[in-house]
Protein backbone atom coordinates (compact mmCIF):
# COMPACT_ATOMS: atom_id res chain seq x y z
CA UNK A 1 0.00 0.00 0.00
CA UNK A 2 1.68 2.93 -1.02
CA UNK A 3 1.71 6.22 1.57
CA UNK A 4 0.39 9.38 0.89
CA UNK A 5 2.08 11.93 -0.59
CA UNK A 6 2.70 15.33 0.83
CA UNK A 7 2.00 18.44 -1.37
CA UNK A 8 5.23 19.52 -3.13
CA UNK A 9 6.44 22.88 -1.71
CA UNK A 10 7.75 25.57 -3.69
CA UNK A 11 11.28 25.87 -4.04
CA UNK A 12 11.37 29.08 -6.70
CA UNK A 13 10.11 30.80 -9.09
CA UNK A 14 10.08 30.23 -13.08
CA UNK A 15 12.08 31.72 -15.30
CA UNK A 16 8.89 32.86 -17.27
CA UNK A 17 7.16 33.91 -13.80
CA UNK A 18 10.47 35.82 -12.92
CA UNK A 19 10.34 37.98 -15.86
CA UNK A 20 7.12 38.74 -15.41
CA UNK A 21 7.57 40.42 -11.73
CA UNK A 22 10.47 41.90 -13.12
CA UNK A 23 7.65 43.68 -15.82
CA UNK A 24 5.09 44.45 -13.08
CA UNK A 25 7.30 46.28 -11.61
CA UNK A 26 9.25 48.00 -14.08
CA UNK A 27 5.78 49.40 -15.21
CA UNK A 28 4.90 50.31 -11.54
CA UNK A 29 8.40 52.49 -11.72
CA UNK A 30 8.02 53.86 -14.61
CA UNK A 31 4.14 55.12 -13.83
CA UNK A 32 5.44 56.55 -10.42
CA UNK A 33 8.26 58.09 -12.23
CA UNK A 34 6.16 60.02 -14.31
CA UNK A 35 3.69 60.81 -12.35
CA UNK A 36 6.24 62.19 -10.45
CA UNK A 37 7.59 64.18 -13.54
CA UNK A 38 4.38 65.35 -14.39
CA UNK A 39 3.77 67.01 -10.70
CA UNK A 40 7.01 68.51 -10.75
CA UNK A 41 6.38 70.01 -13.98
CA UNK A 42 3.23 70.91 -12.95
CA UNK A 43 4.18 72.65 -9.56
CA UNK A 44 6.89 74.74 -11.65
CA UNK A 45 4.74 76.39 -13.43
CA UNK A 46 2.29 77.04 -10.89
CA UNK A 47 5.49 78.45 -9.05
CA UNK A 48 6.65 80.92 -12.27
CA UNK A 49 2.66 81.56 -12.60
CA UNK A 50 2.79 83.28 -9.24
CA UNK A 51 6.07 84.18 -9.55
CA UNK A 52 5.34 86.52 -13.00
CA UNK A 53 1.84 88.05 -10.69
CA UNK A 54 3.75 88.96 -8.05
CA UNK A 55 6.20 90.83 -9.84
CA UNK A 56 3.48 92.93 -11.62
CA UNK A 57 1.96 93.65 -8.63
CA UNK A 58 4.65 94.52 -6.83
CA UNK A 59 6.11 96.71 -9.79
CA UNK A 60 3.22 98.44 -10.48
CA UNK A 61 2.93 99.21 -6.72
CA UNK A 62 6.09 100.63 -6.94
CA UNK A 63 5.50 102.59 -9.55
CA UNK A 64 2.34 104.04 -8.65
CA UNK A 65 3.51 104.82 -4.95
CA UNK A 66 6.57 106.57 -6.82
CA UNK A 67 4.41 108.70 -9.54
CA UNK A 68 2.34 110.29 -6.51
CA UNK A 69 5.41 111.26 -5.01
CA UNK A 70 6.87 113.32 -7.87
CA UNK A 71 6.97 116.94 -7.30
CA UNK A 72 6.75 116.57 -4.09
CA UNK A 73 7.55 119.62 -1.75
CA UNK A 74 7.86 120.22 1.88
CA UNK A 75 4.76 122.63 1.86
CA UNK A 76 5.03 122.49 6.08
CA UNK A 77 8.13 124.62 5.71
CA UNK A 78 6.68 126.96 2.71
CA UNK A 79 5.49 130.23 2.56
CA UNK A 80 5.24 130.45 -0.74
CA UNK A 81 5.91 127.72 -3.04
CA UNK A 82 8.91 128.71 -5.45
CA UNK A 83 8.67 128.35 -8.95
CA UNK A 84 10.34 125.01 -9.98
CA UNK A 85 9.65 122.97 -13.06
CA UNK A 86 7.49 120.17 -13.06
CA UNK A 87 9.21 116.92 -11.38
CA UNK A 88 7.77 114.80 -14.29
CA UNK A 89 9.65 113.95 -17.62
CA UNK A 90 9.74 111.00 -20.07
CA UNK A 91 11.49 109.69 -22.77
CA UNK A 92 10.19 107.44 -25.36
CA UNK A 93 12.11 104.48 -26.26
CA UNK A 94 15.21 104.57 -24.59
CA UNK A 95 17.41 102.76 -22.00
CA UNK A 96 20.50 105.53 -21.93
CA UNK A 97 19.24 106.45 -18.15
CA UNK A 98 23.09 107.66 -18.21
CA UNK A 99 22.64 110.61 -20.63
CA UNK A 100 20.12 112.17 -18.37
CA UNK A 101 20.92 114.42 -15.73
CA UNK A 102 17.72 116.69 -14.59
CA UNK A 103 19.38 118.62 -11.73
CA UNK A 104 21.11 120.34 -13.92
CA UNK A 105 18.58 120.65 -16.70
CA UNK A 106 20.00 118.14 -19.01
CA UNK A 107 16.82 115.87 -20.42
CA UNK A 108 18.07 113.87 -23.50
CA UNK A 109 15.99 112.61 -25.97
CA UNK A 110 15.00 109.18 -27.41
CA UNK A 111 18.01 106.66 -28.15
CA UNK A 112 15.83 104.18 -30.14
CA UNK A 113 17.44 101.49 -28.35
CA UNK A 114 14.50 100.51 -25.90
CA UNK A 115 13.97 96.96 -25.06
CA UNK A 116 11.22 96.17 -26.92
CA UNK A 117 10.68 100.03 -27.64
CA UNK A 118 10.52 100.69 -24.08
CA UNK A 119 10.04 104.05 -22.57
CA UNK A 120 12.01 105.67 -19.65
CA UNK A 121 10.72 107.93 -16.75
CA UNK A 122 12.19 110.42 -14.77
CA UNK A 123 10.90 111.70 -11.47
CA UNK A 124 12.14 114.74 -9.56
CA UNK A 125 11.03 115.20 -5.75
CA UNK A 126 12.02 117.27 -2.12
CA UNK A 127 12.12 115.13 0.97
CA UNK A 128 9.96 115.43 3.20
CA UNK A 129 10.57 118.08 5.96
CA UNK A 130 12.08 116.45 9.74
CA UNK A 131 8.82 117.40 11.76
CA UNK A 132 6.52 116.03 8.44
CA UNK A 133 4.74 112.83 9.24
CA UNK A 134 4.83 112.06 5.62
CA UNK A 135 7.07 109.31 4.06
CA UNK A 136 9.14 110.28 1.19
CA UNK A 137 11.88 108.18 -0.52
CA UNK A 138 13.70 107.32 -3.14
CA UNK A 139 13.48 103.62 -4.87
CA UNK A 140 16.44 102.27 -2.96
CA UNK A 141 13.12 102.67 -0.21
CA UNK A 142 15.74 105.63 1.82
CA UNK A 143 14.10 108.53 2.52
CA UNK A 144 14.57 111.08 -0.31
CA UNK A 145 17.13 113.88 0.90
CA UNK A 146 16.48 116.85 1.88
CA UNK A 147 17.83 120.30 0.99
CA UNK A 148 17.20 123.61 0.09
CA UNK A 149 14.20 123.80 -2.85
CA UNK A 150 16.25 124.66 -5.77
CA UNK A 151 16.28 122.99 -9.31
CA UNK A 152 19.95 121.56 -8.37
CA UNK A 153 19.23 120.24 -5.41
CA UNK A 154 15.84 118.21 -6.16
CA UNK A 155 16.18 114.57 -5.97
CA UNK A 156 15.34 112.73 -9.35
CA UNK A 157 14.66 108.67 -9.79
CA UNK A 158 15.27 107.38 -13.52
CA UNK A 159 13.15 104.33 -14.66
CA UNK A 160 14.08 102.68 -17.54
CA UNK A 161 14.18 98.69 -18.67
CA UNK A 162 17.27 97.11 -19.67
CA UNK A 163 18.84 93.94 -19.23
CA UNK A 164 21.28 92.62 -16.11
CA UNK A 165 24.49 90.58 -15.53
CA UNK A 166 22.16 87.43 -16.37
CA UNK A 167 20.86 88.51 -19.16
CA UNK A 168 17.36 88.72 -18.38
CA UNK A 169 15.53 92.38 -18.63
CA UNK A 170 14.80 94.05 -15.46
CA UNK A 171 13.46 97.03 -14.15
CA UNK A 172 16.27 99.29 -13.57
CA UNK A 173 16.72 102.57 -11.46
CA UNK A 174 18.82 105.20 -11.41
CA UNK A 175 18.61 107.76 -8.38
CA UNK A 176 21.09 110.16 -6.62
CA UNK A 177 22.62 108.56 -3.59
CA UNK A 178 24.62 110.23 -1.12
CA UNK A 179 26.17 113.45 -1.43
CA UNK A 180 24.48 113.19 -5.02
CA UNK A 181 26.55 109.89 -6.82
CA UNK A 182 24.19 108.41 -8.94
CA UNK A 183 23.67 104.91 -8.65
CA UNK A 184 21.70 102.12 -10.38
CA UNK A 185 19.49 99.55 -8.90
CA UNK A 186 17.57 96.59 -10.01
CA UNK A 187 13.83 96.67 -8.93
CA UNK A 188 12.85 93.42 -10.33
CA UNK A 189 13.70 90.74 -13.20
CA UNK A 190 11.52 89.87 -15.71
CA UNK A 191 10.13 92.84 -16.95
CA UNK A 192 10.88 93.54 -20.45
CA UNK A 193 8.73 96.29 -21.60
CA UNK A 194 7.28 99.39 -19.96
CA UNK A 195 5.15 101.41 -22.27
CA UNK A 196 3.79 104.92 -20.83
CA UNK A 197 1.15 107.86 -21.94
CA UNK A 198 0.15 111.07 -20.31
CA UNK A 199 -2.80 112.93 -19.69
CA UNK A 200 -2.87 116.48 -19.48
CA UNK A 201 -5.38 119.22 -18.48
CA UNK A 202 -4.60 122.09 -20.81
CA UNK A 203 -7.78 124.35 -19.94
CA UNK A 204 -6.98 123.89 -15.87
CA UNK A 205 -10.35 122.38 -15.37
CA UNK A 206 -9.25 119.78 -13.13
CA UNK A 207 -10.21 117.15 -16.01
CA UNK A 208 -7.69 115.65 -18.56
CA UNK A 209 -8.57 116.62 -22.22
CA UNK A 210 -5.37 115.08 -24.02
CA UNK A 211 -3.77 111.91 -23.97
CA UNK A 212 0.24 112.13 -25.31
CA UNK A 213 3.16 110.09 -25.68
CA UNK A 214 6.49 111.92 -24.01
CA UNK A 215 7.50 112.77 -27.65
CA UNK A 216 4.68 115.10 -28.05
CA UNK A 217 4.99 117.11 -25.20
CA UNK A 218 6.93 120.90 -24.62
CA UNK A 219 8.39 121.48 -21.76
CA UNK A 220 5.76 123.18 -20.61
CA UNK A 221 2.96 120.38 -21.12
CA UNK A 222 4.67 118.36 -18.15
CA UNK A 223 3.59 120.18 -15.34
CA UNK A 224 -0.13 120.44 -16.77
CA UNK A 225 0.21 115.89 -16.14
CA UNK A 226 -2.41 114.98 -14.67
CA UNK A 227 -2.34 110.96 -15.45
CA UNK A 228 -0.24 108.36 -15.97
CA UNK A 229 -0.88 105.02 -17.62
CA UNK A 230 1.74 102.60 -17.14
CA UNK A 231 1.67 98.92 -19.03
CA UNK A 232 4.44 96.39 -18.54
CA UNK A 233 5.03 93.17 -20.08
CA UNK A 234 6.44 91.01 -17.01
CA UNK A 235 7.75 87.20 -18.10
CA UNK A 236 8.54 83.91 -16.18
CA UNK A 237 11.74 82.72 -15.95
CA UNK A 238 11.05 78.90 -17.35
CA UNK A 239 10.17 77.51 -20.25
CA UNK A 240 6.63 76.21 -20.85
CA UNK A 241 5.78 72.52 -21.66
CA UNK A 242 6.05 71.52 -25.49
CA UNK A 243 2.13 70.67 -25.07
CA UNK A 244 0.70 74.58 -23.64
CA UNK A 245 0.45 77.01 -26.05
CA UNK A 246 1.27 80.54 -25.41
CA UNK A 247 0.02 83.28 -27.10
CA UNK A 248 2.65 85.01 -29.84
CA UNK A 249 1.82 88.84 -29.28
CA UNK A 250 0.85 91.06 -26.50
CA UNK A 251 -0.76 94.17 -26.26
CA UNK A 252 0.63 96.73 -23.55
CA UNK A 253 -1.76 99.47 -25.03
CA UNK A 254 -4.89 99.85 -27.50
CA UNK A 255 -4.68 102.09 -30.57
CA UNK A 256 -5.76 102.56 -33.80
CA UNK A 257 -3.79 101.38 -36.72
CA UNK A 258 -0.72 102.08 -37.27
CA UNK A 259 0.19 101.30 -33.29
CA UNK A 260 3.12 102.69 -31.94
CA UNK A 261 6.27 101.08 -32.05
CA UNK A 262 6.35 99.09 -28.50
CA UNK A 263 2.33 99.05 -27.66
CA UNK A 264 2.71 95.29 -28.99
CA UNK A 265 5.17 93.15 -28.29
CA UNK A 266 6.23 89.76 -30.26
CA UNK A 267 7.98 86.54 -28.49
CA UNK A 268 11.09 85.49 -29.55
CA UNK A 269 11.08 82.71 -32.02
CA UNK A 270 11.67 78.96 -30.30
CA UNK A 271 11.33 80.69 -27.02
CA UNK A 272 7.99 80.33 -25.15
CA UNK A 273 7.92 81.47 -21.83
CA UNK A 274 5.03 82.56 -19.56
CA UNK A 275 4.28 86.34 -19.97
CA UNK A 276 1.40 88.66 -18.67
CA UNK A 277 0.40 91.97 -19.09
CA UNK A 278 -0.14 94.53 -16.07
CA UNK A 279 -2.00 98.27 -16.71
CA UNK A 280 -2.44 100.79 -14.10
CA UNK A 281 -3.37 104.55 -14.06
CA UNK A 282 -2.23 106.70 -11.80
CA UNK A 283 -3.73 110.20 -10.63
CA UNK A 284 -0.63 112.59 -9.92
CA UNK A 285 -1.32 114.67 -6.71
CA UNK A 286 1.70 117.46 -6.49
CA UNK A 287 2.48 118.64 -10.44
CA UNK A 288 0.10 121.16 -9.90
CA UNK A 289 1.19 123.78 -7.70
CA UNK A 290 0.42 127.88 -7.86
CA UNK A 291 4.77 128.30 -7.86
CA UNK A 292 5.31 125.50 -11.21
CA UNK A 293 7.38 126.59 -13.53
CA UNK A 294 7.91 124.91 -17.43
Amino acid sequence: MRAPSSPRRQAGLTLVELMVALAVGLLVVLAAGVLLQQARESYEDIDDASRVNETGRLVLDHLQQALRQAGHLPWEDLRQPPALAAGLRGVDDSRQAELHDPATGQFGGSTGDGLHHSDLLMLGLFGAAPASRAQVGNCSGAPAPTGPLEESARHWMIYYIAAGSSGEPELRCRYQGRHGVWTSDAIARGVEAMQLRYAIDSDSDGAPDQWRDASDMSAAQWSQVVLVQIALLVRGERQRPRDVVSPRRYELLAAPPPTPPGWTVDAAPGEDRRRAVFRATVLLRNLRSPGAGP
